[in-house]
């Protein structure tokens, strides 16, 4: 696999996965978050216009070689069709909840030198998270079931793990 992309509810673990997918692949991650917030130094980090993000998007799916963390719904079709495999991590409401509280006690609003932005956790991010499994996930799993490439579909991060062995190169 030369191009992958790693999908799922806030707090589920795609940049944990994708980080050691591209290490046991030796492929380039790339995190879509990294590339949608424009870090502006002294001032709150804006976000791309829908205009900058698709052109900044295309740029990152054309590359050769690639694990891409995120979602964005938006672009996510022209993603699915560059990419030769998705991982779909669709774990529970509670368990990406408690991913994102996590990362809140870990990193606390500062730099999250795993994908190069700042620990962002608000109310709309909650509220997203809290309505991903009955707004996002049908969307989703629609474009999947229409997609081209191979589908891994993985309910917890035990199942991640054993993927993740069975990828192998540790």
């Amino acid at each position: 696999m030369r191009r992958i992309a790693v999908i799922g509810c806030g707090g589920a673990g795609k940049t944990t996965l994708a980080n050691e997918l591209g290490r046991r692949l030796c492929l380039p991650v790339l995190h879509v978050d990294g590339f949608y917030w424009q870090e502006r130094p002294g001032s709150a980090p804006a976000e791309s216009t829908p205009e900058q993000w698709r052109r900044i998007h295309e740029e990152m799916i054309s590359g050769e070689r690639w694990v891409i963390d995120g979602m964005k719904l938006g672009v996510l079709p022209q993603r699915l069709a560059a990419a030769e495999m998705v991982v779909l991590l669709d774990l529970p409401t509670w368990r990406c909840l408690w991913g994102v509280l996590k990362r809140r006690l870990r990193h606390r609003g500062r730099m999250r030198p795993d994908i190069g932005v700042y620990d962002r956790i608000n109310a709309d991010f909650v509220r997203w998270i809290w309505s991903f499994r009955r707004t996002a996930r049908p969307r989703i799993l629609q474009l999947l079931a229409t997609c081209s490439c191979d589908v891994v579909v993985l309910r917890s991060h035990a199942q991640a793990r054993a993927y993740l062995e069975q990828v192998g190169g540790a």
